[in-house]
């Protein structure tokens, strides 16, 4: 079994704004405890914390279509590498917009 390292850092390029993001992360944690102070969001247990700063948001243009951007850094303390990938792709399937 892995064990966990000091720090694992992971930055997302988000197609989402601040008030979406933190709706969305409401229902991609819905009994996970977490505290929003700022710009950083705290998840934390005795052991091991989850830190999730948002950037300042951005627009992305393509033509005169003006899409939302932001970027979102994830800092991980006593998880496992894979424990880390585990919930950013938790994350990914929670803020996967649809189309059609």
């Amino acid at each position: 079994m892995a064990e966990p390292t000091d720090k694992i850092r992971f930055r997302k390029e988000m197609g989402i704004t601040r008030k979406e993001f933190l709706r969305n992360l409401a229902t991609a944690l819905p009994a996970q405890p977490y505290r929003v102070e700022h710009d950083n969001i705290s998840i934390e247990t005795p052991a091991r914390q989850i830190v999730i700063r948002l950037n300042d948001q951005h627009q992305r243009c393509i033509g005169s279509l003006q899409l939302p951007r932001m970027l979102v850094d994830f800092s991980f303390s006593g998880y496992t590498r894979a424990e880390a990938e585990s919930f950013i792709r938790h994350i990914d399937i929670h803020f996967r917009r649809g189309g059609g």
